[in-house]
């Protein structure tokens, strides 16, 4: 078993995707495909910063990358991310932007750049180190918990459920892209114009 099937079987078997938002929140007009909006040459974020988006990136298509099929970048992981997260309640965005940016800190501190421009032998060297749990030892500490962990866990379940989500990562789940009930319109009565029964 690959490292995507992994995730593919980890994500269907939990059931539950990591990304939510809240309640009544609007992204996109109904019927409007978030997708085309996504694929849109002149895209900018709207929540993450430059550097946020160039860090997403990279990690997103190491986690996910391009092999056989269509990885993490060409999911537009980063750009769903981006829109998921402006709608996102604070604690979420706070937790997610700290995780990001600690993988620019982890990077300057152990190879003096950021994660973004790290080469493929240091990125798989740095992700080798984040993608287990451990302990670290320190002068005056013993077996503090390593945090690189955690913020590798907390993106790798944003990243493989946003890869999951999208079109890419549903054909690759074996949809066909066929809409198997139909569109639904919902209600076209004005409010009010219900009679009670």
């Amino acid at each position: 078993m690959n490292r995507r099937e992994l995730l593919r079987n980890s994500l269907l078997t939990m059931g539950a995707a990591a990304v939510t938002r809240p309640a009544g929140a609007r992204i996109f007009p109904a019927g409007e495909d978030a997708f085309l909006e996504l694929q849109r040459a002149d895209w900018t974020p709207v929540f993450l910063n430059q550097q946020q988006n160039e860090t997403l990136i990279v990690l997103s298509e190491a986690i996910i990358p391009a092999t056989d099929t269509p990885g993490a970048k060409a999911a537009l992981v980063n750009r769903f991310l981006d829109l998921v997260l402006s709608v996102e309640i604070e604690k979420n965005q706070r937790e997610f932007v700290e995780s990001l940016e600690w993988f620019d800190t982890g990077a300057q501190e152990r190879y003096k750049t950021t994660f973004a421009k790290l080469t493929d032998g240091e990125r798989t060297d740095f992700l080798n180190l984040v993608a287990w749990p451990h302990t670290q030892s320190a002068w005056g500490q013993a077996g503090v918990v390593f945090p690189g962990y955690l913020h590798f866990t907390r993106l790798k379940g944003w990243i493989a459920s946003a890869y999951y989500s999208s079109p890419i990562g549903l054909k690759e789940q074996g949809w066909d892209g066929w809409a198997a009930r139909g569109t639904f319109s919902g209600c076209e009565h004005q409010p009010g114009e219900h009679k009670a029964s």
